[in-house]
């Protein structure tokens, strides 16, 4: 996802205000996308334009 994320240009920051999280929130989220919740693990997939199983991979 990281990677993904610096394709795009976006930082931690961008994405988490996307996201209408904290950047700390996304950091977390970040390392575990594991624990994240549904509904952001598909928005998250969304602005990186990867699929869900795609993202879960990482």
């Amino acid at each position: 996802m990281r990677a993904r994320r610096s394709e795009y240009g976006f930082s931690q920051e961008n994405m988490a205000k996307l996201l209408g999280i904290s950047q700390n929130v996304y950091s977390k989220n970040e390392r575990d996308i594991q624990n994240v919740p549904l509904g952001r693990v598909f928005r998250i997939a969304e602005i990186l334009e990867m699929s869900i199983s795609q993202l879960l991979e990482h």
